[in-house]
């Protein structure tokens, strides 16, 4: 696929390392001619340097003959216009725009067919509000992913010394949870995979573990890695630009598991922010000026009470000190908002649980809109480095390499593990965890986990059906 990217800043060369080496054939525009150099050094792409409002930059960039065009600069109207000019002048059919302003939503028009002929719009705030609240919905989790509605869940969850299946072979799962439908899809054991698992594969204390089951068993599932599973009811954000006030009000809006509010408490630094945020949050939530680092403020409002703490200031070295200060202090769990990778490296270790990149976050939202075939969703996993799928198998015995096939008889990639099918049975949607005799049907929605991003394309290809069929 031809695909061309606006903007070389984070999100767009993270786009498209993870794209080209799918062997897409890639361009990249953006004004910062360094920028260009430093992405052509490390992908094998086109790299060209200009403003994309431009139609005879895009011309030069290869427009007429894209497929796509992503348009993900720091500039909305860079990223809104350059869409239009694709559809007007150049018929590129598929059309992503990043927007961050969020006042657009009043006016979807704008931003559809009609307006500046954007197919899908990406809002970075929503992706990583979204993260975030799976992870305080699902305690004790480091990546929680719903599919089909919610119905079926991937959750990754660190193995801790103590817990049921520390020493303990993947089999024993289904001891200890006989009736629940589960399926441990990858294990990484430090920063290595574990390959080909089976039931007598060892889980050990410190293994990372990708595991499928549905929503309603994901917390219990969650506990057998775990010694004992806390509650986040209290939570404390520290930095009240536009993400922390997408999350306070997120939080605000949703009950705790017993159905109470969330306690939230907002720090940030700059009073004209905090006036925003006390004008824009209910009363339920307290605002604080205060210092990300300041301990006698952490202290005077419990941070030893407070089960998470999230830090999501706008620069990665006050995030990363203010969680460590806050664990020291009492804090249950920490998560920080990192933008550079080399950090999220150096944090891996410390007493932050979790360090999520925003790339990542909005890379995932972008993956469903690029993925070929008929994808519903598509997840990254693993700072880019695995991904995961919402496939549906279309097609007949004659037309399709899965349909009529026991999975044992799937030629699947060799880094690619079918995880489960969601089949609609008697008019409801059921969930079935693989097996070697299960067969594949025509409509069955399947979950597949890819360890390796480069095997994507021999996925999709696997479950498309041949030419002729639709």
């Amino acid at each position: 696929m031809r695909i061309l990217i606006v903007g070389a800043g984070r999100v767009g060369s993270s786009v498209a390392g993870s794209l080209v080496s799918e062997s897409n054939d890639i361009t990249i525009v953006d004004t910062d001619k360094a920028r260009i150099n430093e992405i052509q050094s490390l992908y094998d792409l086109q790299g060209i340097v200009g403003d994309a409002t431009s139609p005879s930059v895009l011309s030069e960039a290869g427009a007429a003959d894209a497929d796509m065009i992503i348009a993900v600069t720091a500039k909305d109207e860079t990223n809104l216009c350059a869409t239009l000019i694709a559809e007007q002048l150049f018929n590129i059919p598929s059309r992503i725009a990043r927007v961050r302003n969020d006042e657009l939503r009043e006016y979807p028009a704008l931003l559809s067919s009609q307006g500046f002929k954007a197919t899908s719009v990406i809002w970075p705030e929503e992706a990583i509000t979204n993260y975030i609240v799976q992870l305080i919905t699902f305690p004790e989790a480091l990546q929680v992913i719903e599919f089909c509605d919610g119905k079926v869940v991937l959750i990754a969850v660190k193995v801790v010394n103590g817990s049921r299946m520390s020493g303990k072979p993947v089999s024993y799962i289904h001891d200890l949870l006989p009736e629940t439908k589960v399926h441990i899809v990858s294990i990484y054991h430090a920063k290595f995979r574990v390959n080909n698992i089976k039931g007598s594969t060892i889980v050990e204390s410190g293994d990372e573990v990708f595991f499928l089951t549905t929503k309603e068993s994901a917390k219990i599932v969650v506990q057998e890695f775990r010694v004992k599973l806390r509650k986040s009811d209290r939570v404390m954000i520290v930095g009240g630009g536009s993400l922390g006030l997408q999350l306070a009000k997120a939080l605000d809006e949703i009950e705790t598991e017993k159905g109470n509010s969330y306690n939230v408490k907002i720090i940030e630094e700059d009073l004209e922010k905090c006036q925003l945020l006390s004008q824009n949050l209910s009363s339920s939530v307290l605002v604080l000026h205060g210092e990300m680092n300041d301990q006698s403020l952490f202290v005077n409002e419990g941070i030893a009470n407070t089960d998470l703490f999230i830090a999501v200031g706008a620069d990665d070295e006050d995030n990363i000190m203010s969680c460590l200060l806050a664990k020291r202090l009492g804090a249950h769990r920490a998560i920080a908002l990192i933008n550079r990778p080399n950090y999220l490296d150096l944090v891996e270790g410390t007493d932050i649980d979790i360090a999520f990149s925003p790339t990542e976050a909005t890379l995932s939202d972008l993956l469903r809109h690029i993925r070929q075939g008929d994808v519903l969703s598509a997840h990254s996993l693993r700072r880019g480095g695995a991904e995961i799928l919402e496939i549906v198998a279309h097609g007949t015995e004659k037309s399709s390499k899965v349909i009529g096939k026991k999975l044992q008889d799937i030629r699947m990639p060799s880094n690619a593990t079918l995880g489960c099918i969601i089949r609609e049975v008697n008019g409801q949607l059921d969930v079935f965890m693989s097996s070697n005799d299960f067969v594949i049907q025509d409509g069955d929605q399947v979950i597949v986990f890819v360890a390796d991003k480069r095997q994507i394309p021999e996925v999709e290809r696997l479950f498309a059906p041949s030419v002729g069929f639709f």
